[in-house]
């Protein structure tokens, strides 16, 4: 049992590493990305679930608040490349969830794109293309990030069902379950010309949404492209 365990650990730990982002998709009629620096930002948008007992899957509303601050502090330290210009802060909360409708639309556009983020073809929320144009500059850029965390006794539940059936075929199928899971996507607006210039992501599994050090991480390999 105890070298199935590893097997199931090791697993975890390749699976982490293979779910890196891309260099990201630069739309057409966009010759490099060095024409992109100059970026109004908006506060980032975040949902994280806790997943407990029974499977049973809820908003941790706590966790969405903590997850923006810290992905805001994040990326505005990180090397991206890019030079953030100002942060825009909603004047109340009608606008601010104008704001959040806006940024997961995106994200939304993103998931019915086929499964494959290279097609998406986006719409541009109007409320955010009229922000940017606003603020005096020509690209905006939008955070969206999803995360997961099982609880313990999920955790331990999870790992006990995945040894079961190792044990039950002889080791030749067995399931590996994350404790944490983030992903993050960035989408850079051009108000000029009414599109998503480019957008990236990294998704990690085993990553927690709400540890800095993780966040890092996975910016530095959505920015490597800037950073080139």
């Amino acid at each position: 049992m105890r070298k199935l365990i590893i097997l199931l650990t090791t697993a975890i730990g390749a699976i982490s590493l293979s779910s890196c982002g891309t260099t990201g998709y630069l739309a057409s009629g966009y010759n490099d990305v060095d024409a992109i620096k100059d970026v109004v930002l908006f506060e980032p948008v975040s949902k994280i679930e806790t997943i407990g007992k029974g499977e049973i899957t809820v908003t941790n509303d706590t966790a969405c608040v903590a997850s923006q601050d810290l992905l805001l502090q994040t990326v505005k330290e990180c090397e991206s490349g890019l030079n953030i210009l100002s942060v825009y802060v909603p004047s109340g909360e009608e606008e601010a969830e104008i704001v959040r409708e806006g940024v997961e639309s995106l994200y939304s556009q993103l998931l019915h794109s086929q499964g494959s983020f290279r097609t998406a073809s986006f719409v541009v929320p109007e409320s955010l293309d009229e922000i940017i144009e606003r603020t005096g500059n020509r690209y905006g850029m939008a955070v969206y990030s999803y995360g997961f965390s099982r609880t313990g006794g999920n955790y331990a539940a999870q790992i006990a069902k995945g040894v079961g059936l190792a044990i039950l075929t002889l080791g030749s199928v067995y399931t590996v379950p994350y404790k944490d899971k983030s992903n993050i996507h960035i989408f850079i607006i051009d108000s000029e010309q009414d599109c998503v210039a480019w957008h990236n992501h990294d998704i990690a599994a085993d990553y927690n949404p709400l540890k800095q050090k993780h966040l890092e991480k996975q910016f530095k390999r959505i920015f490597r492209k800037f950073n080139k």
